[in-house]
């Protein structure tokens, strides 16, 4: 399939843009009949050059900006046309620094109605023109001197298009289908149809994409590009998509059609936004201000994030907090306009789309990710994720970026790996993964300092401390028993070189205490009397229990019945050999096999039942 691109007409009202495209393509992009009236362009049209090259003509009149910016958001080169008879004015200026804004790198530049100017005033026009492109994109483009009205020069200029179009860079797929849509119309026997350029991917007769916002889905029935019928579009081309399952009155400018599940609405962005030279307005703090991001428009409230004010000229790190939902994700382009006198200000580039949490949080993370390097913001993206990594499924709506361009951005950096576990798969950086582990052994470190009595610490508290997701925690337990640095006892964790320290007197206790517990079987001592028959104090008899618990070498249900685990292996055979020549087995029963009273015999029969030795079947156990 032939690379398309988009070329896209600029310059101030009445210079001729609509008239100079019928010209060069013999199409007229006048659809309205009050364009036609009003002999202006109210509304963006389109053209086909060559069956790879479209001409896009917008609106030069200041109050159709706004249809303006839908128009050139997905065009790849531009032709600025300026009037001979008027030269450069106010829209010439501004829909320049629009393209500029948006990182146009290819164009040319038209001075149109030559032949209502002498030679003289046809020189002053054009050294404004080089004074306007000076250090631009523009500023070695040729400068075409044309009419439009009387095919002066038209054959050149349009060679000169198709030639340009050679040389414009190719554009980055996110490597899944995006289209924002410009327009929208019901065609009958056919139902609806959008309009749009391809901003990525490919889509094909069949697939079934997603509307946003709202998150509806769609079948695309049919597909038309350059007035022909195809079966695919892909990346750069103009498409009309006849879809089956929506109403007309469903969508509208400004929506866009994507590959399901990789593009989300949003409420706040996080953005690094440069200002005109040429403006006359800074942005301020609270600031109201229009968003222009493929074919939308949205207003918005500024949060400035390490200033007070970006001055005209100027660069730096803000979070929007929009008005109404907006599509957009991690570096997409955007114009910023004045909700009032409407004029364009600046632009930008969004670096984040998911700002959750306290403010302060959200502000240092802006300002951090606009200091940093594009190749570094990936990975910080990931690594700020820490407990929480992200998972392989969520990278694509997080990013709008395909599991192949995932995969490309990883390979590529060897500060990021994919982390298996069970059924899991997650991206993490490197330094998040160090960081992480290490403040878990220093978590356990500081545990075993405050309890030197105690065995270890709970998954649950740890998790807690790191704030991970509970899988995850279990990972990096599992990571670190590995190479040896934490060990797992029962259901505790502990330093691998951690172990409680007796003194002699202590242990000799310890002893005496199993001893004690292991004579009296299943009618234990409360905790004041073994503390009297071993002659200590009640609280170190307490802290002995709680280490030979930890041990395991004690069970304790409560504090009226501990047994030693001798014991209770002894009575958990005694009872599976019970049902050898038995079916059930009553408490009577159990309690003569346990040598103890009802009052003990009751819930340890629970605790059987708990342990699935037994289970109650009516007054009676049987065994599991």
């Amino acid at each position: 399939m032939l690379r398309q691109i988009v070329i896209g007409l600029s310059g101030h009202i009445d210079h001729g843009k609509t008239t100079l495209v019928k010209a060069i393509t013999g199409v007229s992009t006048e659809r309205h009949e009050e364009e036609v009236k009003r002999g202006m362009t109210i509304d963006i049209g389109f053209a086909f050059l060559t069956e790879s090259i479209t001409l896009i003509d917008v609106p030069g009149h200041e109050k159709f900006v706004k249809n303006m910016m839908a128009g050139v958001s997905g065009i790849d080169a531009a032709l600025l046309v300026v009037a001979a008879d008027d030269g450069v004015m106010p829209q010439t200026r501004e829909h320049f620094e629009i393209l500029k804004l948006l990182d146009i790198k290819v164009g040319a530049i038209a001075i149109n109605k030559v032949d209502l100017a002498d030679s003289d005033w046809l020189e002053l026009v054009e050294i404004d023109i080089q004074e306007l492109v000076e250090g631009s994109f523009l500023e070695d483009a040729p400068i075409h001197n044309v009419s439009a009205l009387n095919n002066i020069g038209i054959d050149t200029l349009k060679n000169e298009l198709i030639q340009m179009a050679k040389s414009v860079p190719e554009k980055i797929s996110r490597g899944v289908f995006r289209l924002p849509v410009d327009r929208v119309f019901s065609i009958k026997g056919f139902g609806t149809v959008i309009t749009g350029t391809v901003s990525s991917g490919e889509a094909k007769v069949g697939d079934t994409i997603e509307i946003l916002p709202g998150n509806k889905k769609a079948k695309i029935r049919g597909i038309q590009s350059h007035d022909s019928t195809v079966d695919s579009v892909q990346l750069g081309a103009r498409a009309a998509i006849n879809l089956q399952g929506i109403e007309a009155d469903e969508l509208a400018r400004g929506c866009q059609v994507a590959t399901p599940n990789y593009f989300q609405n949003h409420s706040i962005l996080g953005a690094k936004v440069s200002l005109l030279s040429t403006s006359k307005h800074p942005i301020i703090q609270n600031q109201r201000v229009r968003i222009h991001l493929g074919t939308q428009e949205v207003m918005a409230r500024v949060a400035l994030t390490d200033r007070k004010s970006i001055e005209p000229g100027d660069v730096g790190p803000v979070i929007f907090k929009l008005e109404s939902a907006l599509v957009a994700a991690v570096g997409d382009k955007f114009i910023i306009r004045l909700y009032s006198p409407v004029v364009t200000i600046g632009g930008g580039e969004v670096i984040e789309t998911e700002l959750l949490g306290k403010w302060k949080n959200n502000k240092e993370k802006i300002t951090h990710l606009y200091n940093l390097k594009d190749d570094e913001k990936f990975r910080y993206v990931i690594g700020s994720a820490t407990g929480k990594p992200i998972g392989k499924s969520e990278l694509g709506l997080k990013f709008g970026l395909s599991p192949e361009k995932i995969e490309i951005i990883v390979s590529e950096d060897n500060q990021l790996q994919w982390v298996k576990y069970k059924t899991l798969t997650w991206l993490l950086s490197l330094n998040q993964l160090d960081i992480l582990t290490q403040r878990l052994v220093t978590f356990l470190e500081n545990y075993h300092q405050k309890n030197p009595y105690k065995f270890g610490a709970q998954k649950e508290e740890i998790r807690q401390f790191l704030k991970a997701d509970d899988y995850f925690c279990d990972y990096l337990l599992l990571k670190l028993a590995n190479e040896t640095k934490v060990k797992n006892v029962g259901d505790k964790w502990a330093i691998c070189e951690f172990s409680i320290e007796l003194s002699e007197s202590e242990n000799k206790l310890l002893e005496n205490l199993i001893n004690i517990l292991t004579s009296e079987g299943f009618t234990s001592s409360r905790y004041n009397e073994l503390a009297i028959k071993l002659g200590a104090d009640k609280d170190k008899v307490m802290l002995l229990l709680n280490i030979a618990e930890q041990r395991g070498d004690v069970l304790r249900l409560d504090e009226s019945l501990m047994f030693t685990r001798g014991n209770f292996s002894s009575l958990r055979e005694k009872v599976i050999n019970f049902f050898d020549n038995e079916s059930e087995l009553s408490v009577s029963q159990f309690k003569d096999l346990a040598d103890t009273s009802r009052k003990y015999a009751v819930p340890l029969l629970e605790y059987f039942d708990k342990q699935k030795i037994t289970y109650r079947d009516g007054n009676s156990r049987k065994l599991v």
